[in-house]
């Protein structure tokens, strides 16, 4: 458990996906590459990020969820995976199509697009990725995402192990950079500009 101001951060307990992928949806129903997938329809992309989420991230048996919790509301959620399951192979593929398809309809070409592309920049050297890492609207800028990074990068410096994420948003980069990430390159994906950050190993730095 991690504490930063009256922000607690914990594992994602039983019976919180749904409000977690909501917290995600909101979070990201401005960000550029979720509004891109549904040619700027903001009510879309906080619907289509919140199923999205849950099907290919929280709900996978890899994934590594944290919430950050004020007093009983969850405000910030970070989802992390160890490479290479980061990626998902046939088998996790086959069992999220349905649901993607649902999430996604007619974004789904898109979507896919941008994905393949993001990949093709994993590291192919273990590591955690992390992402999404999203905080609710109302409480953005009063450290949640920080107490969600400063959690789970300790967790990453205890296990000797490197940390990599993707960021299409400017002040992300500044956020994460104080946190030790630096970016390794960039890429205009259907119009939209991602950077693709990595952190060494502490002990290794």
């Amino acid at each position: 458990m991690s504490r930063t101001r009256d922000v607690v951060v914990l594992p994602l307990a039983a019976g919180e996906l749904e409000r977690a992928c909501a917290v995600l949806g909101l979070a990201f129903a401005g960000n550029p590459s979720t509004l891109v997938n549904v040619r700027g329809d903001h009510t879309r992309a906080e619907r289509t990020m919140r199923r999205v989420v849950r099907v290919a991230k929280l709900a996978r048996p890899y994934s590594r969820v944290l919430v950050a919790h004020l007093d009983d509301e969850i405000v910030g959620v970070l989802n992390a995976a160890p490479w290479p399951r980061c990626q998902m192979g046939v088998v996790d593929t086959l069992r999220t199509a349905p649901g993607l398809v649902r999430a996604l309809r007619w974004a789904l070409p898109r979507a896919a697009r941008m994905t393949s592309a993001r990949a093709r920049h994993d590291p192919h050297e273990p590591h955690w990725h992390l992402g999404p890492i999203g905080v609710h609207p109302d409480h953005q800028g009063r450290g949640v995402g920080s107490a969600l990074l400063s959690s789970f990068l300790a967790e990453v410096d205890a296990e000797d192990a490197a940390a990599f994420l993707e960021t299409d948003v400017e002040r992300n980069e500044v956020l994460y950079q104080r946190f030790g990430f630096h970016t390794v390159t960039r890429e205009e994906i259907l119009g939209v500009d991602t950077r693709f950050m990595w952190r060494t190993p502490r002990r290794r730095s």
